[in-house]
């Protein structure tokens, strides 16, 4: 009987150490209690993506769309807290959390039409050697096509919690047996554990 609830006991011990992670930091061992938090997956709808397209089939290089209209054609969303205090593209946030997977994907409401996630770039307006950075590499490639997406994980970096940063996504509308049309957004994600 003893040994039963010292094997009980064990295994609810063991059972609660995956919930805790030891960091060493500066000052010693830091243990912290993690979330529940998991692998997010951020979607890029665009309602009207026919418009979108014949839109961005007007813009001739060098010059730029519009960002404030290209914003319009898109809404963001993911599968945990993220939110836009004004609706809008640039100040909608993904939470995400450490040594924790996210993918982007795109989703037209259009048939004829699909959404690539082409690549993510995360490059911070201000380059210091020494800050934290959420990705390995500063530039993270989709699958390529017409279907793109992108996954990455956010690098476990302790400095990275309450973080917030603003990256870029470049992405394409396609159009079924047609032309590719190419946009960015830049929303912002947050760390957390």
């Amino acid at each position: 009987m003893v040994n039963q609830i010292w094997n009980f006991k064990l295994f609810i011990n063991i059972k609660m150490e995956r919930k805790v992670k030891m960091y060493l930091t500066e000052k010693g061992f830091l243990k912290i209690k993690l979330s529940n938090g998991g692998k997010i997956k951020i979607t890029l709808q665009v309602a009207d993506a026919k418009g979108l397209h014949n839109y961005l089939k007007t813009i001739v290089p060098p010059q730029q769309p519009d960002q404030h209209l290209v914003n319009g054609y898109c809404l963001l969303y993911d599968n945990n807290k993220g939110k836009s205090a004004k609706k809008s593209i640039d100040d909608f946030i993904s939470e995400v959390y450490l040594h924790k997977n996210i993918k982007w994907i795109g989703k037209s409401t259009d048939e004829s039409f699909t959404i690539a996630i082409d690549r993510i770039v995360s490059k911070p307006l201000i380059v210091d050697p020494n800050a934290p950075r959420f990705f390995p590499n500063s530039i993270i490639k989709g699958t390529i096509g017409p279907k793109s997406y992108v996954k990455a994980r956010v690098e476990e970096n302790l400095q990275l919690i309450n973080k917030e940063d603003t990256y870029t996504m470049l992405c394409s509308v396609y159009e079924k047996g047609g032309q590719r049309q190419k946009f960015r957004i830049d929303p912002k994600i947050i760390g957390n554990l």
